[in-house]
């Protein structure tokens, strides 16, 4: 057995041992989800992540590439899922995390439409790697907010939500907002309306007065929902 379908075994033991039956269909309901839970709340199934990866060691690339897919394609149960996107938040696989783990991470959004997928790795993995490979990512990023899978636009809208100031592109941004703007079938869908206004609600600890101005120009193509969300934080705190 190769060490990452050592280690992608014994996460999945790891998690139905620690299953709560009177939880999963709890939360199997509450996300809408067609797989079912074991019942692991998240902060268990990530020191079961932790330990799993103490005992199988993910040593390269190839490892955790390997033991990504593992989880995910052949998963019986949501949590292996989240397993799978807990493992990149380790420090050893952060440390290997490049250009290569892209068709990864665009298999996720495809295969995993959901909001808990989506913004787990747009907000951990998918800004890791902005920020290490800005000149191949945000070319990348500009034709996923024109994509016809509204995934692909929320993760688009969403990645940067984590990165500093320093390292923050307002343009891009902006870019990957204003294609969700225009009359078109996902316009109107909740999640695109959520989540520019999350994205534009992010942005305005840093620039209050730059999401104003924006909200203020386009505030007949936003959404109360959107306008709402991106004014939260400046209307609390009266700027």
């Amino acid at each position: 057995m190769s060490a990452s379908a050592a280690l992608a075994q014994a996460l999945r033991a790891a998690l139905q041992d620690h299953g709560n039956p009177g939880q999963a269909g709890t939360m199997q309901a509450y996300m809408k989800s067609a797989l079912p839970f074991h019942g692991v709340a998240a902060p268990q199934r990530r020191q079961l992540v932790k330990t799993a990866a103490a005992l199988y060691p993910v040593t390269d690339a190839d490892m955790l590439r390997d033991a990504l897919l593992l989880l995910w394609r052949d998963a019986t149960h949501r949590e292996q899922r989240y397993a799978a996107l807990d493992l990149l938040r380790l420090q050893p696989a952060q440390r290997l995390i490049g250009l290569w783990l892209l068709p990864v991470l665009q298999e996720f959004i495809k295969t995993g439409p959901w909001w808990d997928h989506n913004d787990e790795l747009s907000g951990e993995s998918l800004g890791l790697l902005l920020q290490r490979h800005p000149a191949e990512l945000k070319p990348l990023l500009r034709q996923w907010a024109t994509d016809p899978d509204l995934w692909f636009r929320r993760a688009a809208m969403l990645c940067q939500r984590g990165l500093k100031a320093d390292s923050f592109d307002a343009a891009l941004l902006y870019d990957c907002i204003l294609p969700s703007m225009t009359p078109s079938p996902l316009a109107g869908e909740f999640f695109i309306r959520k989540g520019m206004g999350w994205a534009l609600r992010e942005r305005s600890y840093a620039a209050p007065e730059e999401v104003k101005a924006f909200c203020a120009a386009y505030h007949r193509r936003l959404s109360p929902l959107t306008l709402r969300e991106a004014l939260k934080v400046v209307n609390k705190r009266g700027l």
